[in-house]
């Protein structure tokens, strides 16, 4: 029983790796949203990959629930690892400016493009 209580223990601490992509992509920021204070990012090197691995997005735009915009500028490039983000990761935002229907992603590591 001890076994198994460690083994679910240490499964749901990893739950970011799970279902991390193992691989850094260059995105770019191309807009934010102004909703959630968030970025929308493309991935002009590997969009067929990101769109098999996460799903296929309006104009191959993708939300990024956890990247603020006010570290950031629109056409910055950065290296990311992400994964698909969870309902529950979804935050409550305003409803003043145009929502977008791009899939959400969680960034679990960036660093800027030099």
């Amino acid at each position: 029983m001890l076994t198994l209580s460690i083994v679910l223990i240490a499964a749901g601490c990893n739950k970011d790796k799970d279902n991390a992509l193992d691989s850094q992509f260059t995105a770019e920021i191309v807009a934010f949203d102004l909703n959630c204070s968030t970025c929308i990012l493309k991935f002009p090197d590997d969009s067929l990959t990101i769109k098999r691995e996460i799903g296929a997005s309006e104009n191959n735009y993708y939300h990024a629930i956890n990247l603020d915009k006010d570290t950031l500028k629109i056409g910055e490039k950065l290296k990311v690892k992400l994964r698909k983000a969870n309902d529950q990761e979804l935050s409550a935002c305003i409803t003043l400016y145009p929502d977008f229907n791009f899939k959400n992603i969680f960034i679990t590591e960036y660093r800027q493009e030099e």
